[in-house]
């Protein structure tokens, strides 16, 4: 018996000896050579993180074969509206054969993949694909080529003319323009605006909620409802199908553009803007044709129309509704309504009677929706840019139906609901400044408060001088968080902000950001800022404002940089400064009556 213990003894202890230098081997070899990536802990992390390396490379396959796939299904729906004569002649041919450059589906779809494929600029609420002068998929009337391209004093309507001093006044006008300074800039905007129009003019893409893939039709199954995506919203890495949708804000989702509802949209609203302008300084009749034929192919023909509501707007998939900030998508519609302004006395508009009572009808059914839907009604909640854009939506949408009583009412309601929540004493502006992008939020919303302060301007209401100080107390009732709000701050202490902290080092911004800065956009607002507050106030920061972006756009040229590192192309020099900024000062004098800044 003490023999077998001991030998068994012996056998124990040989294999716990082996099994210690097993061990010990084991832990000095790298993690590297055992396939860990830290601790040992990581190989289920390792196992999780390769299992969504794979799902989202599944997603991005599915994504890119979608995506040929709906550019092949809305190249077909194009053509069959074509065919069907939905995209109407335009009458200037005295008919001759339309001239039309038209890609072969197989083109598009790689075009489309080559796009989805390069480095694209940060979208945010505001970033608009239509800055662009047009597609290369865009179907073109060559026959247009005859637009006129220049400021022609000599054929300059007189009835335009009679429009500028009715609203600016003669006396004031004259001074203005007066100005060779003010010429120069008369000239170079409207040669930008007639570049804009003329390729708009031209061009004879479909505008339409229904060239729509199947795949991207709302859930109501009806294609003439609607539909944007939310964007800062991604598939789910960790599901096999993607859904639930996770947010990451700041971060545009690619696959908002696979829904094109949204850019025609705005491209729609530009285009009508850029065209009912060109018809203003030049009274060319095809920039009226053309206009009309967009508002009645968007809102009117019940082949084309879109349905009187955005309750699809910024649609998540696998919801059954969209989002408050849909809405949003709507705004610039205002565009639109000053292009129908510009051209009511053309011979297009003679030509239909029935235009506007039409159109108002369809707004009167939208503004129904507005005032029932909880998206409508949480985005006119809202305190921050969404909040501020409903508004400038809402109040242009009343004025169009010439419910003026209204509007004034809705422009003085501004003071406490927009203007005073929103700005701090020293200009900051807290709703914007706790994005991840805090200074391009900062920027837009204030442009949009800048669109409001003139829209209520029309109205007798002064937003330009209103301090949140006089009516402190109903603010911060409204909200503990307002409460804790050192409001009391102007439109100008928040053109203010952003414009010092412009000139200096990025870095020297006080709150989160990793955005680009637009320092053109703050330039324009500080030559508003001057008209409406005074030169002498303003001109060392429109200097100063130049200076910096002169050298920014030198150090790009030395570089050889093409595009900024988050691919928004830096600001670009003082000297590309969009020519709409003439166009808005006439706005600015004649105190919101003529038009409104077009952002």
């Amino acid at each position: 018996m003490v023999v077998m213990l001991r030998g068994i003894s012996k056998r124990a202890l040989t294999i716990v000896f082996g099994l210690c230098v097993f061990c010990a081997l084991f832990m000095l070899t790298p993690y590297k050579n055992k396939g860990l990536n830290h601790d040992p802990k990581s190989w289920r992390d390792s196992k999780i993180s390769t299992t969504k390396q794979e799902r989202n490379l599944e997603h991005q396959a599915l994504y890119k074969q979608q995506a040929i796939k709906d550019t092949e299904e809305r190249l077909e729906l194009s053509s069959v509206l074509d065919n069907n004569r939905i995209l109407l002649e335009n009458p200037a041919l005295n008919g001759k054969k339309r001239v039309i450059h038209t890609k072969t589906r197989a083109n598009a779809a790689k075009a489309m993949m080559k796009q989805e494929n390069a480095k694209k600029p940060m979208k945010t609420e505001e970033t608009d694909d239509t800055q662009q002068e047009h597609d290369d998929n865009d179907p073109v009337d060559e026959t247009q080529a005859a637009l006129p391209t220049k400021f022609d004093l000599s054929t300059f309507p007189s009835a335009s003319q009679m429009i500028l001093e009715n609203t600016i006044g003669a006396e004031e006008l004259k001074q203005y323009i007066s100005q060779k300074s003010h010429q120069a800039a008369r000239n170079v905007a409207v040669g930008y605006i007639l570049r804009q129009a003329n390729t708009a003019c031209r061009n004879n893409t479909i505008y339409s909620v229904v060239i729509k893939p199947k795949s991207k039709v709302a859930p109501s199954g009806d294609i003439h409802d609607y539909t944007s995506l939310a964007r800062y919203f991604y598939r789910n890495p960790d599901t096999p199908n993607g859904l639930p949708y996770v947010r990451h804000d700041g971060k545009p989702n690619p696959e908002m553009d696979t829904v094109w509802d949204y850019r025609l949209l705005r491209k729609m609203f530009r285009d009508c803007y850029y065209m009912g302008q060109a018809y203003f300084w030049t009274g060319d009749e095809r920039y009226a044709e053309k206009t009309v034929h967009r508002v009645k192919q968007w809102f009117l023909d019940p082949e084309t129309r879109m349905n009187p509501n955005v309750k699809y707007g910024s649609w998540i998939f696998g919801e059954s509704l969209g989002r408050a900030q849909g809405v949003l998508d709507m705004f610039k519609v205002y565009g639109v309504f000053e292009a129908l302004k510009a051209i009511k006395d053309s011979k297009a508009m003679q030509a239909e009677p029935n235009l506007i009572s039409e159109l108002q009808t369809w707004f009167r059914d939208y503004m129904v929706w507005l005032d029932s839907s909880e998206e409508a009604h949480h985005e006119m909640k809202a305190r921050n840019n969404h909040g501020t854009y409903f508004t400038v939506q809402y109040l242009s949408i009343l004025e169009f139906l010439g419910s003026n009583a209204e509007a004034k009412a809705l422009a003085e309601e501004a003071k406490i609901v927009r203007v005073g929540p929103q700005i701090r004493k020293d200009g900051a502006q807290p709703y914007e400044t706790e994005r991840p992008i805090s200074y391009y939020y900062s920027t837009f919303n204030l442009q949009g408060l800048i669109l409001l302060a003139m829209q209520a301007a029309s109205h007798d209401v002064d937003l330009w001088h209103y301090s949140g100080l006089a009516d402190a107390e109903a603010i911060q009732k409204k909200s503990k968080k307002e409460a804790k709000f050192d409001i009391g701050g102007t439109i100008e202490d928040a053109i203010r902000y952003v414009a010092d902290y412009g000139v200096r080092d990025p870095s020297e911004w006080p709150y989160p950001d990793s955005g680009a800065r637009p320092l053109i956009e703050v330039l324009k607002m500080a030559r508003i800022a001057s008209l409406v507050y005074g030169r002498d106030r303003w001109q060392k920061s429109i200097e100063d404002l130049t200076a910096t972006i002169n050298e920014g756009a030198s150090r790009e040229d030395k570089s050889g940089d093409e595009d900024s590192e988050d691919g928004d192309g830096g600001d670009g020099g003082a000297a590309d400064e969009d020519s709409n900024v003439f166009i808005c000062e006439l706005g600015i004098l004649s105190h919101g009556r003529l038009w409104h800044c077009f952002k």
